[in-house]
């Protein structure tokens, strides 16, 4: 395992406390707060977009990866949004069409339909959201005890699906739904990417990152417990607690 040093460069308070977040391709990182409000900042630590519902709501889930297009789930109201570059958003919409049925998670996929944790049924299922009926559907039972498990995340990388389980790690799918393997890393509440690695907060304190690929593991230490969320862009890792935001340089 290799460790890195930090250097901090800038630490950014917040008013409210963070309940999820996210960062794109160009370091650009978003904030979503228990006030139900979403804040973009640029690599920089500087504000640039403020979005405010109409309808607060917590959010589950916040995916910035496309960029000029942010995903927010809200499990609550089993529905889900689109925020432009400006995070303006037109309106929320509703996960399906059966109302008695209940998702976990969701978060977006590479062919821009939606990804979804079925919970009544324990399976994996991908929403095509123009004709609104299921392109995949996957038992979880298969790789998983359904008397034990606890998703804790869910992103679509590099054609490739990752859904962490506190107990059997981060679970590997390609893009049609079929299970290919198990990353050894478990515990994870949160995980991101940067290039081939997959990474997250082990234990408070401590970043683990795996390489998606080689599987080569190294760890990086931080200088306050208190983080929730690591995200890295190139040199930079941004750590966020309740009520702030610290950016580091890595060495």
């Amino acid at each position: 395992m290799l460790a890195q040093e930090l250097n901090k460069v800038k630490s950014i308070p917040f008013e409210h406390e963070v309940v999820h977040a996210s960062i794109d391709r160009q370091g650009n990182v978003y904030i979503a707060s228990k006030n139900g409000d979403i804040d973009r900042y640029d690599k920089e630590g500087t504000l640039a977009y403020h979005f405010s519902p109409d309808t607060k709501g917590n959010v589950s889930l916040i995916e910035g990866w496309q960029g000029l297009r942010t995903f927010v789930f809200y499990r609550d109201f089993q529905q889900y949004l689109f925020l432009d570059r400006f995070l303006n958003s037109p309106n929320r919409l509703n996960i399906g069409s059966d109302p008695s049925r209940y998702y976990q998670w969701a978060t977006l996929a590479g062919d821009n339909n939606l990804w979804l944790v079925d919970q009544q049924e324990l399976s994996l299922k991908k929403l095509d959201i123009e004709i609104n009926d299921f392109l995949v559907e996957t038992p979880f039972n298969l790789n998983l005890d359904p008397e034990n498990f606890q998703l804790t995340h869910i992103r679509e990388y590099q054609n490739l699906l990752f859904i962490s389980d506190v107990n059997s790690g981060i679970l590997v799918f390609d893009n049609l739904g079929n299970y290919l393997e198990s990353l050894p890393i478990s515990g994870l509440d949160y995980f991101s990417f940067r290039d081939n690695e997959l990474f997250g907060l082990i234990e408070p304190g401590k970043v683990a990152s795996i390489d998606i690929y080689s599987k080569k593991v190294r760890e990086i230490s931080l200088p306050d417990l208190s983080y929730k969320y690591v995200l890295m862009e190139n040199s930079l890792l941004f750590a966020i607690s309740n009520d702030r935001m610290d950016i580091f340089q890595i060495r």
